[in-house]
């Protein structure tokens, strides 16, 4: 039985993975810290918020996962992952469809992915309360249409509607046990 997991929380921007992901760290599931080339935002903590890191200190092999975004990467490395795993039995990250994918691949058995659905007329709500420019705004929106953001991808094994932030960390908890039962199951324990 593995008892580990890696709940990889996917979906378009404003779905409210940063906000989910924060609570589930409050509740005591470590967080997955990526790594990124770009500088840090006021109030961000290197080896908190990311691994803020010059490209040519990066090796493409020590990483499951990279994505260019705004002409920065981002990135989940192995060790980080291999790390997390040996200390704590649930981790989380936040991930797009590739790293998503990437992570099930890398991690097959502990990667639970969960695709967290909005609208577009709610994901820009949310972009706008959470004061976002309005060009921001606009880029995001047709980003999520060009590249299917907004559809859940294949390979997610679960896939919430974020109407409130307290029901959807309840629900994913829920999820979390389920899929520990399950593997109690599966392996006759």
């Amino acid at each position: 039985m593995n008892s580990k997991r890696i709940i990889v929380l996917v979906g378009p921007s404003g779905s409210g993975k940063t906000t989910i992901g924060e609570k589930l760290s409050e509740k005591g599931l470590h967080k997955l810290v990526t790594t990124t080339t770009r500088v840090p935002r006021a109030g961000e903590t290197d080896g908190v918020d990311y691994y803020f890191r010059n490209v040519d200190e990066l090796d493409p092999k020590d990483f499951i996962e990279q994505t260019i975004y705004n002409h920065r990467l981002y990135g989940l490395t192995k060790s980080e992952v291999s790390q997390a795993l040996d200390r704590y039995p649930l981790v989380h990250v936040s991930l797009d469809k590739n790293g998503a994918r990437a992570m099930k691949q890398a991690f097959p058995e502990e990667t639970l992915i969960i695709f967290l659905t909005v609208s577009a007329e709610d994901m820009k709500k949310r972009m706008e309360c959470r004061g976002d420019a309005p060009q921001k705004i606009i880029e995001r929106l047709t980003f999520s249409e060009e590249t299917d953001e907004l559809k859940p991808l294949d390979e997610a094994d679960v896939i919430l509607e974020n109407r409130t932030v307290e029901e959807t960390v309840e629900s994913i908890f829920s999820v979390i046990d389920g899929s520990r039962q399950a593997d109690i199951s599966a392996n006759g324990a």
